[in-house]
């Protein structure tokens, strides 16, 4: 299934366009608000080819896609242009902490791009000033600090944007409430100048300076909502392109001035005395509930409650203690996690899924690890847990800042580099430890006895119910040299349209039964034949292109519909070289034509098969 195919079965199968108020997405999910949770069909989602999972979450329905999340994403948003209809009931679901959450996270994950951009090459200019590569005194250091800090300096104006669409308002009013917030005169006097209040209408009006605040602007728009609904429905329609945008300005503006962006301010100062407070106070304990629970908090997405108070840190004393560095040690630990299950595993598919996710673990991306193997296989994610605890009373211990918005994750180490201190040293020892502790703890942990155990079960006592957990082999069925899907001249395969496999160039004319199972599929001219396996693997067979026009000529079924075949059991011969010098195209698509059931369809690194024999795929649930 190609990604628009996916992105139609995701909107059809969440009620249409119509059960849609937002979609967003961030790193690996895709974000829905929604109108009604029934409408939509969660089981058939998960089910979808190119879906790790999906979930309703802090009033957020979220579908898990990965690294394909913006392809995926930005076929969905194509779909949805102008499609989202305005419902007069309220989008949010659920109580107000989850509402809350939800419309943090509605805001900041669409700017995360910009603001993990800037906030790595942060990172990387604190680097080569290290390393002596670059000189602060520098014009291309002048340079480069413009386009790190612009996004950070300006953010009022991307967080006007991105909450206008949040709240469903006019986006060139809130761009405009930003412009207010950050206009040169009041800077000006906030930096230092005489006047630290100006009076409207007999208020005061004080002098702050709002830039890289959050709140402010956020209370502003919302405030700037409301207001224009209201104009929008009491202006008459003939002059409403007049009078709204006027009146919504006028009325907004000084409210915004006087009252919300100095609360807002106010606000975010004491969250940042507040993170400081409990470190300063109690750092090792706050670090270890932090560093621990922080996968937890990750997965239910209140993260998104520290971002304000991070923003206001960064802002006020140019460094985070409290999210970014806590994140830091988390993902480590479950980087450090799958990586004991990579050394300890003697399951293959296991250990090749493991070594697809702990890279993106490493650099900060940790949910395909998360929901593909440590929570899946659950002690190891206790050891995760454990290993980001001790890590994170490290850094609450030795108090280790964070001086840069970047994805927690090795790229974001430059970030922590602080001249005349060892912060970066601590920090270095902190993920260490935090790494080394989950994949200590990991190692010793009998994760997989029971599994094991299960799967010398399935082939002495095959009427045993069958562990969903486990991935599931699929030998060869032909002998010969492996192709890649995609490299099959025929659409219909190397477009994936039946399914997920691989092709076969066949040098014997013999097909075996790739696993135990039944007959289910044969074709009248014997060119195709379909099994599904104990565990209900669907399995087509397709032997060669276009062999259909041989009328059943070279072929020798030996088996029957319906009949139980067991593995490496001969099941169709075939005359390899009448074909041949028939003109026929022998390249064999074997496509598991359910894969949208399991997480993933894999093929081994092997180029030569043997059939009967050689493991062909694996497929993980």
């Amino acid at each position: 299934m190609d990604k628009k195919e996916l992105a139609k079965a995701i909107i059809k199968e969440i009620g249409g366009s119509e059960n849609i108020n937002q979609s967003w997405h961030c790193i690996t999910r895709l974000r829905f608000n929604y109108k009604d949770k029934d409408q939509i069909n969660l089981e058939k989602i998960r089910q979808l080819e190119g879906v790790l999972g999906a979930q309703f979450q802090s009033g957020q329905f979220q579908i898990i896609i990965g690294n394909e999340v913006t392809s995926v994403y930005a076929e969905i948003s194509q779909l949805l242009d102008g499609k989202i209809q305005e419902s007069a009931k309220s989008g949010h679901h659920g109580n107000p902490i989850e509402v809350v959450l939800d419309t943090i996270s509605g805001i900041f994950t669409p700017l995360l791009p910009a603001i993990t951009g800037g906030g790595l090459l942060k990172g990387v200019m604190a680097l080569l000033v290290a390393m002596k590569l670059l000189s602060e005194t520098s014009s291309s250091y002048e340079i480069l600090a413009m386009i790190s800090d612009a996004p950070f300096h300006f953010l009022p104006f991307l967080i006007a944007y991105s909450a206008a669409k949040r709240f469903k308002t006019d986006q060139s009013l809130a761009v405009t409430l930003a412009g207010i917030l950050m206009y040169p005169t009041i800077m000006n006097y906030a930096n230092g100048g005489e006047v630290n209040y100006l009076k409207f209408l007999g208020i005061n009006v004080p002098m702050n300076n709002y830039a890289s605040s959050v709140l402010p602007i956020i209370l502003g728009v919302l405030l700037l909502s409301y207001i224009h609904k209201y104009m929008n429905q009491i202006v008459p329609k003939s002059v409403k392109i007049i009078f709204v945008p006027l009146l919504t300005l006028v009325i907004t503006a000084p409210i915004l001035l006087m009252v919300i962006a100095p609360l807002g301010n106010y606000i975010g100062v004491y969250l940042e005395r507040f993170f400081a407070t409990m470190f300063a106070v109690a750092g090792p304990l706050a670090g270890m509930l932090m560093g621990g629970l922080m996968p937890l908090i990750v997965i239910t997405g209140m993260h998104y409650a520290f971002f304000p108070g991070t923003f206001a840190s960064l802002d006020k004393v140019g460094y985070d203690i409290m999210l970014l560095p806590m994140n830091f040690v988390a993902n480590l630990a479950q980087a450090g996690a799958v990586l004991g299950v990579l050394i300890k595993t003697k399951d293959k598919k296991m250990k090749q899924l493991s070594f697809s996710t702990i890279i993106p673990a490493i650099f900060g991306i940790t949910e395909p690890a998360i929901y593909g193997v440590t929570m899946k296989l659950k002690k190891p994610f206790y050891a995760s847990l454990a290993g980001g605890a001790i890590g994170g009373a490290i850094f609450g211990l030795f108090n280790v800042k964070s001086f840069a918005f970047a994805v927690p994750g090795i790229m974001s180490l430059p970030s922590y580099l602080e001249k005349g201190t060892n912060n970066f040293m601590l920090a270095v020892i902190g993920i260490g430890v935090s790494f080394s502790v989950s994949l200590i703890i990991t190692l010793l942990l009998n994760f997989e006895e029971s599994s094991i155990e299960t799967q010398q079960a399935e082939f002495s006592q095959p009427v045993l119910p069958i562990n969903k957990d486990l991935p599931i082999d699929v030998l060869s069925p032909l002998s010969g040299e492996i192709y890649p899907l995609e490299t099959v001249p025929d659409a219909t395969f190397s477009n994936e349209m039946v399914g997920k496999g691989v092709a076969i160039m066949p040098n014997e004319g013999m097909v075996k039964a790739p696993f135990s199972g039944t007959v289910t599929m044969l074709t009248s001219t014997n060119h195709a034949i379909g099994l599904t396996s104990d565990e209900g693997v669907e399995l087509l067979i397709h032997i060669g292109l276009e062999t259909v026009e041989l009328a059943g000529k070279g072929f020798d079924l030996l088996v029957t519909k319906g009949q139980s075949v067991k593995r490496g059991q001969d099941i169709l011969a075939f005359d390899l070289e009448t074909m041949k010098k028939a003109g026929m195209n022998m390249i064999s698509p074997i496509v598991v034509t359910n894969s949208s059931q399991y997480l993933d369809v894999i093929h081994t690194a092997n180029l030569v098969v043997t059939a009967g024999e050689s493991k062909l795929l694996m497929l993980i649930n």
